[in-house]
């Protein structure tokens, strides 16, 4: 459309008027956040339903008696609207009965997709409403109008921001008809209730129990019967709505875990880890770099061992930090939580390239680089040592070796003083090879002598970090669109080009100019926001995709079910899907045990996901979970799988 006739009718629009239609005891109209809408994007707008004083209407499950609204579209060729977004409801009391809704006032937000080839069309909208006081009265409206002519109305971002949109992960288990739901929280709670999404699902008239044991929170409710399957709703925490959903099972966590022995998973789980292959590349630069230390003084050898352990230590506490800040704030995140970021990857992606170029080449930098360089530029390298613990904690983070899925399952549902020591103590196990050479540096001896050997050995180490690189562009590929693949492709080239430019002996002024333009160049064509991230199944394969609720669809069906926890970015994922899941023998498995294969991509942020592994007392992926019928629980197997291993379990 012609963006000066666009703007006409924008200007037009002020002077229209929005249709308020009074149903009886209620009047009702269209209202949007904002005049200065896009054609092409999106808009939230809402139901305004102002009743007459003392009279209420209900949430989308309304407790003992009642009824939701129903909203009807009647909307032009290629405008879409979303289900209602529900604001967290309130208690209704007429006593001995118990409802959930809104009194006096209430704006029902939705959103409203707009077309590119947007035209001042009307639609129509029909609502049913239920609205009580001592009685009830089903009434209805239809408004019609168009996009131009609904008001603008800046109180919909109040009913905006009352829409639960945090999750809580918890634990539930059933005690004499009473369902009870355990759960963490970083804040002293003074009041809570439990919205449940189900009708008829609990005792709504009876009080919900609320105690603290330990560093858990427990809310008793009690049922209507012992049949309860699931559970799922809203917990209203002084005045804040957060999302939750489990299963009646109780939490995967291993039994008689304890504080100690989640300690001890970390720290022997942190030093396997030394040996992923996603760190293996990087370790292997620095081992590098205490071989050519050799005959050098031991407090040499023993300063840059500890420097690299502060790198170390000091990013998985910044990693804890940010869970922790993640979880006061009510987000939950899991380990490797910032590969889910399009980003941080196109970002690692580059580092990687980076150092690949540093690797292959004869350089200003120095000779030293099978340290990685000395990027800091210092007379002994040290801060080399600092950036190469911190970038080996970076790259750590898509692989989980064995014991970390429990020591971290363990630190990201309990407290933070919980969260922060066994984040200390994975970082100490990763780092205890080099705490063994500060401790003495002697053991540098037992190391092969320094010679012609190392300079092959730095130069072939350019080709891992390259195919990390490689792997980067491949996980950045599945989260975003083909746009942005070439322009970090682009972002490559520039960086190749500027190590190029450095090499040669030309004025430092005009090495950094160019680095300027180079940077400029790429700020200014970055691509849109909109539309970044895309839909990609890529990972699904033939299996059939996870869903929230699956696990209870398939377990009402007596249907065997495997779950594959996976994401792109996670090489222990990669690597079981090589070794494992591609093999005839796990194919024919499936079909001979008639087991349902299911995939749950964890590649982008994916909330469910998230709560889902919780569910288990995990945090992070590669996790697997088995169930047939007769099994109480589901069986959870090894991180680390082969052909061999799956036979067994299932």
């Amino acid at each position: 459309m012609n963006k000066t006739f666009f703007s006409i009718l924008l200007l037009f629009s002020f002077f229209g008027s929005a249709e308020i239609v009074d149903t009886g005891h209620a009047r009702i109209s269209l209202i949007k956040d904002h005049s200065d809408f896009v054609p092409g994007t999106s808009i939230n707008i809402g139901l305004k339903v102002s009743m007459d004083k003392g009279w209420h209407t209900y949430w989308r499950n309304p407790g003992d008696s009642g009824g939701p609204i129903e909203i009807e579209w009647d909307l032009p060729k290629g405008f879409s609207v979303s289900d209602i977004k529900w604001p967290l409801p309130e208690k209704i009391e007429y006593p001995p009965l118990m409802t959930y809704g809104y009194e006096d006032f209430v704006i029902y937000p939705m959103v409203l997709s707009i077309p590119d080839d947007y035209s001042n069309d009307y639609f129509e909208m029909a609502a049913d409403i239920l609205i009580c006081a001592d009685v009830c009265i089903p009434e209805s409206g239809k408004i019609s109008s168009n996009l131009l002519d609904i008001e603008s109305d800046s109180l919909i971002y109040e009913w905006l921001e009352s829409i639960p949109s945090k999750s809580l992960p918890i634990t539930t288990s059933l005690n004499d008809n009473n369902l009870e739901i355990r759960f963490t929280f970083e804040k002293e709670i003074k009041e809570i209730y439990f919205f449940p999404d189900e009708n008829n699902s609990i005792d709504y008239s009876s009080k919900q129990n609320f105690y603290k044991k330990d560093d858990d929170y427990f809310l008793s409710i009690k049922l209507f019967n012992d049949e309860f399957q699931n559970i799922s709703g809203v917990l209203d925490i002084d005045g804040t709505g957060y999302n939750v959903s489990n299963g009646t099972f109780e939490n995967f966590n291993e039994e008689g875990l304890s504080l100690i022995t989640a300690l001890i998973f970390a720290l022997i789980g942190g030093l396997i880890l030394n040996l992923m292959p996603c760190v293996f590349p990087v370790i292997s630069l620095k081992v590098l770099s205490f071989v050519s230390m050799g005959g050098s003084s031991p407090r040499k050898i023993r300063n840059h061992a500890l420097v690299f352990t502060v790198g170390v230590i000091s990013s998985f506490m910044l990693i804890a930090l940010i869970i922790v800040l993640f979880k006061q704030a009510g987000n939950f995140v899991g380990w490797g939580f910032q590969l889910q970021s399009p980003l941080i990857v196109g970002l690692l992606s580059l580092v990687m390239v980076f150092i690949s170029l540093v690797l292959v080449t004869d350089n200003s930098f120095g000779e030293s680089l099978t340290k990685l360089g000395n990027i800091g530029g210092s007379e002994n390298g040290y801060y080399s040592s600092f950036l190469t613990g911190v970038l080996a904690v970076v790259v750590a983070s898509p692989c989980t070796a064995p014991f970390m899925g429990a020591a971290l399952g363990y630190a990201l549902i309990k407290p933070s003083g919980e969260t922060v020591p066994i984040f200390l103590s994975l970082s100490l196990g990763f780092s205890l090879p080099y705490l063994l050479l500060a401790a003495n540096p002697k053991l540098i001896d037992f190391l092969p002598k320094p010679g012609d050997w190392m300079v092959t050995l730095k130069e072939f180490f350019a080709f891992p970090m390259l195919a990390t690189a490689l792997w980067l562009l491949w996980v950045f590929s599945l989260q975003v669109n083909q746009i942005l693949v070439i322009f970090l492709l682009i972002g490559w080239l520039l960086l190749a080009l500027n190590f190029w430019i450095f090499q040669k002996d030309y004025k430092t002024i005009n090495k950094v100019i160019f680095l300027g333009i180079s940077i400029f160049s790429m700020i200014y064509f970055l691509p849109e926001t909109e539309d970044i991230e895309t839909e990609q199944n890529l990972i699904i394969g033939s299996a059939t995709e996870w869903y929230e609720g699956i696990e209870d669809d398939l377990r009402n069906k007596n249907q065997p079910y495997f779950i594959n926890f996976t994401a792109a970015w996670c090489i222990t994922c990669q690597s079981n899907e090589i070794t494992a899941f591609s093999k005839d023998g796990f194919k024919s498995l499936l079909e001979e045990k008639n087991i349902e294969y299911i995939k749950a991509d964890w590649t982008n942020r994916n909330d469910a996901i998230t709560r889902s592994l919780k569910k288990y007392g995990r945090s992070g992926v590669p996790f697997y979970v088995y169930w047939e019928p007769g099994f109480e629980n589901p069986k959870i197997l090894p991180a680390i799988l082969t052909d061999q291993i799956i036979k067994n379990n299932l």
